[in-house]
């Protein structure tokens, strides 16, 4: 073949191959979600971590970063985020030996957040109220074992998505466990970075509240009663100033 050519030749088989491979295979969209509508009848606060990047008004200073936990209404038409407490709100008197990552919900009406007390040199924990972030106790040796949202109150048990998706065919899925099968809630093509993260069950176990990789909140029925359903906020939270991105890192739970 002549020489001038076989880059050319090379370049073109390139291309046919990567045609070949993309129709056989195909490009997997992400999974479409309806809108929470207020027909759709939910109760119950979602409560959940996040993290906050604002930006540093005394350039060339580094964004500043902050982790929060907030709270949805869904008894409330109106979706709009509420703060409930951030590490900011706390280092201030208690330094920045908060552990924000294992906050847990507490006696499903309040929240607890656990902390290093370098003056005692004991682990403590504060009880902060749900609704209005105040503290209401502190309390020594915090050991209390994590409300478990994966059992409902029947007994059924939802099953990590990495068990149970197949994420070399692009499929995802979600199931739960009952005392004698296991049931199938979702099931979807996928790409293959696409993923489902923090699942909890709802306050009466009969819906799932979880979050994705695009940063989506999303509920699911466990009967199918409804199609799967983005909350998306129609208010987000302006208590934040100079506000630039917002994350959420993981779900607390879905409490009455």
């Amino acid at each position: 073949m002549n020489k001038v050519n076989l880059p050319l030749f090379l370049s073109l088989m390139i291309f046919l191959a990567t045609t070949i491979i993309v129709g056989v295979f195909g490009v997997i969209p992400l999974p479409e979600y309806g809108n929470l509508t207020s027909n759709m009848e939910f109760d119950g606060k979602i409560i959940y971590r996040v993290e906050i990047e604002s930006q540093n008004l005394i350039p060339p200073a580094p964004d500043i970063m902050d982790e929060c936990i907030f709270s949805v209404d869904l008894n409330n038409n109106l979706l709009k985020e509420e703060k409930i407490i951030c590490t900011s709100d706390l280092e201030y008197d208690l330094g920045y030996n908060i552990n924000f990552f294992d906050a847990q919900l507490y006696e499903e009406r309040d929240i607890l957040i656990r902390y290093w007390d370098e003056s005692t040199n004991t682990e403590m924990g504060l009880v902060i109220e749900l609704n209005s972030g105040e503290i209401l106790d502190k309390i020594k040796n915090p050991n209390f074992a994590e409300e478990s949202n994966k059992m409902n109150i029947y007994g059924e048990k939802l099953i990590d998505p990495w068990e149970t998706s197949d994420y070399d065919s692009r499929v995802i899925t979600i199931y739960y466990h009952t005392r004698y099968e296991s049931i199938e809630v979702y099931r979807s093509k996928a790409p293959t970075n696409y993923r489902f993260e923090s699942l909890k069950w709802s306050h009466d176990g009969n819906s799932i509240v979880g979050i994705d990789s695009e940063n989506n909140l999303l509920l699911f029925s466990k009967d199918k009663e409804f199609d799967p359903v983005i909350v998306q906020f129609e208010e987000l939270n302006l208590e934040l100033e100079n506000f630039e991105e917002k994350r959420i890192l993981n779900l607390l739970g879905w409490t009455n």
